[in-house]
């Protein structure tokens, strides 16, 4: 199915389309040779890599992937570019412009959920796939299913994030809570809330949990809850499944009890890295992603904290919210084989996802999480759990959904509508802009 609307509307396309990051990249033993347009006169093909992380471990991961691909790859020469933003972490429209003018990169990383919207700047890779056995079988279904729109295979998948409860031991010691229990029912979680909340006067110097705040997205809460965002056989986006309404009352109503205006003000002047609630001993627990167990090691090594589930009403099947990037080839690449070549290495060698341990981020592949976290503790909560990841529906209006979902708290919470009128209104709006898209491709 041809997807033209994108090309012809890049400066609508929704911000977050694309969440690039960082990659690791080891080697593979095939190399691509004899191609045209792109290599230099020693017979070396360079093909450019965009993604949009310069510093830090994501950087660092870029660096040491390209030095080790091309290493082992004297024909090809993966040339690194990085690709700032133009709007949150998105370069959508830059993509789509160099797709239109025919001059794309011959490799991007970016964000599996949102590619769907953009698919026509992307080269379909079923047939390449298939030819050198990349199968389902090979990924956590979460990751594959993500990177699948309509049966196409829109790219290959890089790695997962995932999200859990983070908790502060020293505070549970403190109100009288086994620190090496932590709650797994909705009930459990709100009385020890409760206990590990601190006021002193009319003002609050500690919260024992904010639902809402890090990543308790209402995609976290909502299937903890046990609801689904996306009808299966209709296709159609059901962010008002029930349960994922009884998410977001839980939610609210669970602020109400502090007041809505003392938790708005908490949350609006919390920092983030060295000044996270969190790690300053201001918030006891907190869901948060894998991610935050490197800043902890930076910014506060001496926390004493576990890791456990995110709580379900009934204290069992346990899931989480999980994320992560795709490799993708776009339209109209110079050198396809060579930039197949490299994806290929990053997403299945065994030396390219290893390389995920340097950002503290996940393999796609389940038995390389066992090799590259076997002596890791912090992680084991999270690999128990990425079996029953849970990823955001692929439709052609994700991120409007992503946008709109993230703002329902808030929404509630300022009295805008009860959750139910919230997440009809979200429900409706979405379905309608899906059902707008697939109308101009017709």
């Amino acid at each position: 199915m041809a997807h033209s609307f994108v090309l012809k509307h890049a400066c609508v396309v929704l911000t977050s389309l694309l969440t690039l990051t960082a990659c690791s990249i080891p080697a593979s033993k095939n190399t691509a040779t004899g191609e045209k347009g792109g290599g230099p006169a020693s017979g070396v093909t360079e093909i450019s890599f965009w993604h949009n992380w310069s510093t830090g471990p994501s950087g660092e991961s870029i660096t040491k992937s390209v030095e080790a691909f091309n290493k082992s790859h004297p024909n090809i020469k993966v040339k690194p570019v990085y690709v700032a933003a133009d709007g949150g972490d998105s370069v959508t429209s830059k993509l789509v412009t160099a797709v239109a003018g025919g001059n794309p990169p011959d490799v991007m990383l970016a964000s599996r959920y949102g590619v769907a919207e953009y698919m026509d700047a992307v080269t379909l890779l079923d047939d390449r796939a298939k030819k050198d056995n990349i199968t389902e079988s090979m990924f956590y279904k979460w990751a594959w299913d993500e990177s699948v729109y309509e049966g196409k295979l829109l790219g290959i998948p890089y790695d997962g994030t995932a999200r859990a409860l983070f908790y502060n031991k020293d505070h549970f010691k403190e109100a009288g809570l086994d620190p090496e229990k932590p709650p797994t029912t909705i009930a459990e979680l709100e009385e020890a809330a409760k206990k590990l909340t601190k006021k002193e006067g009319s003002k609050f110097t500690r919260f024992g949990l904010i639902p809402w705040y890090g990543e308790g997205w209402v995609y976290s809460w909502g299937w903890a809850f046990g609801g689904s965002f996306l009808d299966e056989k209709s296709g159609k986006v059901t962010a008002n499944d029930p349960n994922i309404i009884k998410s977001l009352e839980w939610e609210t109503n669970f602020a109400k009890q502090f007041g809505i205006q003392d938790v708005t003000s908490f949350t609006s002047s919390a920092g983030t890295n060295a000044t996270n609630p969190f790690i300053t001993g201001q918030l006891s627990m907190m869901v948060n992603g894998n991610w935050m167990i490197s800043q902890i090691e930076e910014y506060n090594p001496k926390l004493n904290y576990g890791i456990g589930y995110i709580p379900t009403p009934t204290g069992k099947d346990f899931n989480t919210f999980v994320g992560g990037r795709v490799l993708i080839m776009p339209k109209g690449v110079k050198n396809p084989d060579a930039a197949w070549e490299f994806i290929k290495w990053m997403t299945t060698s065994e030396e390219a996802q290893s390389l995920k341990k340097i950002t503290g981020e996940f393999a796609a592949i389940p038995s390389i999480n066992k090799k590259i976290y076997a002596d890791d503790r912090r992680q084991d909560k999270f690999l128990e759990v990425l079996p029953n990841g849970k990823n955001r529906p692929v439709v052609l209006a994700g991120n409007m959904m992503w946008d709109e979902l993230a703002k329902a708290p808030d929404l509630v919470n300022n009295g805008k509508g009860t959750p139910k009128e919230i997440l009809d209104q979200i429900t409706k709006k979405v379905n309608d802009e899906i059902n707008k898209k697939k109308a101009q491709i017709k």
